[in-house]
């Protein structure tokens, strides 16, 4: 912006725009330099525009009625309307202005005025997007790829302080309600990374950097959505978690079995974290460099969190519904972690390398059918009548 600037300067002093100097041209380059090429070329076209009709419009009241306060309000009200029609967007403010500067000079220096004024906005605007093309701006594809990332690792960051959290024991109303707070920043964040992407895409037209970057993806804003909906279903989670601890759920009809609620819930949570942050890193990596390892950690822990949604289910059938009244934090977890599944599946797979087998898949399958069937997997209770509670960390074996 400040080479810009100066070079607008010393061009329009070249062609001999000295007296007065040409602040008009090296303030038009500086506004017309952006941040991607096309956003440059568009900015600059407009503010041509803006400053010519301004200009004629000026020239045309001159030379028809002068300088009256009921033809500045005419000058003004026209220029607005010619700035609508042309579509001139945030430019549509230079047309009066241009259009009041010129008439303030009077009909004696209208015509110089106006013309000096145009010549300086077009070496402006000329400079500032020459500048663009020969120092091309950035890509912004890498920067677009760390927005998504660091939003997957808010959403996997939230999940396992609240898996920790409640795994270490009992967690107060104070505890559950900032998780809450989080959990609806956390919706707050998605359309930032989707301007982020939709930037990325913006700054690689017309730009020569753009051949040595590779572009954003599909999947990567096929991604940023499934994220956005996995935070949509965490907020639900979480005020369901908030209302079970405020009202101690469960706590005094059946503590042994609201501690084996608290305690799965801890593992689910933490391996919903590490599925969300697993997929994050698979979801930036740069199709390139290949990232087979990435995609063999994100499978195991689609494989741990599927052995952890089954035990949850195994405690919501033997959920004492009418003691305790936990069933509804219970199928929310279970709704919840299906939600997460299916919308990191769908998007993992499709990106995974084709030549890398799975040895999860077929399992998963047989789990997903299973589960659209209605057909809960049992195991032999425990003293208590109820299921064994898995460990609450590391992948399960099967």
């Amino acid at each position: 912006m400040t080479g810009a600037t100066v070079a607008a300067f010393l061009v329009a002093e070249l062609v001999g725009l000295r007296d007065p100097p040409p602040i008009i041209a090296a303030l038009t380059a500086l506004l017309v330099v952006q941040a991607t090429l096309t956003s440059t070329l568009v900015n600059g076209v407009q503010r041509v525009a803006s400053v010519v009709a301004g200009v004629a419009l000026a020239v045309l009241v001159v030379a028809l009625a002068g300088l009256t306060w009921w033809s500045l309000a005419a000058l003004v009200a026209a220029s607005i309307v010619v700035g609508q029609l042309l579509r001139l967007g945030p430019h549509l403010v230079e047309v009066p202005i241009s259009a009041m500067l010129v008439l303030g000079v009077g009909s004696a220096g209208a015509e110089s005025v106006g013309a000096g004024r145009i010549v300086e906005t077009l070496i402006g605007a000329a400079v500032g997007m020459l500048v663009n093309v020969l120092f091309p701006p950035a890509v912004q594809t890498r920067y677009a790829a760390q927005s998504v990332k660091k939003f997957a690792d808010e959403i996997a960051g939230l999940l396992r302080e609240a898996a920790a959290a409640l795994g270490a024991g009992p967690v107060t109303a104070e505890q559950s309600t900032r998780w809450l707070e989080d959990a609806r920043r956390l919706n707050r964040h998605a359309p930032r990374v989707d301007r982020a992407l939709a930037h990325a895409e913006e700054s690689r037209r017309l730009n020569v950097r753009a051949l040595r970057v590779p572009p954003v993806g599909v999947g990567m804003r096929t991604g940023l959505d499934n994220l956005e909906h996995t935070s949509v279903s965490l907020r639900t989670l979480f005020r369901v978690i908030d209302d079970a601890t405020r009202e101690q759920t469960g706590v005094r009809e059946d503590a042994e079995y609201a501690d084996a609620v608290r305690r799965t819930a801890a593992s689910l949570l933490e391996r919903m974290g590490n599925v969300v942050g697993e997929f994050g890193q698979v979801l930036t990596a740069d199709p390139q460099d290949g990232d087979g390892d990435g995609h063999e950690r994100l499978s195991r822990s689609l494989e741990a969190l599927h052995s952890g949604r089954d035990l949850m289910a195994e405690l919501l059938i033997s959920d004492p519904r009418s003691r305790s009244g936990l069933w509804e934090l219970n199928s929310t977890l279970l709704t919840t972690v299906d939600r997460l599944l299916d919308e990191v599946e769908a998007v993992s797979l499709a990106r995974g390398p084709e030549a890398s087998p799975d040895p999860f898949r077929s399992r998963r399958a047989a789990r997903v059918a299973a589960r659209r069937l209605r057909i809960p997997r049992r195991s032999p209770a425990g003293r208590s009548g109820q299921p064994p509670v898995e460990p609450l960390s590391g992948r399960d074996g099967d």
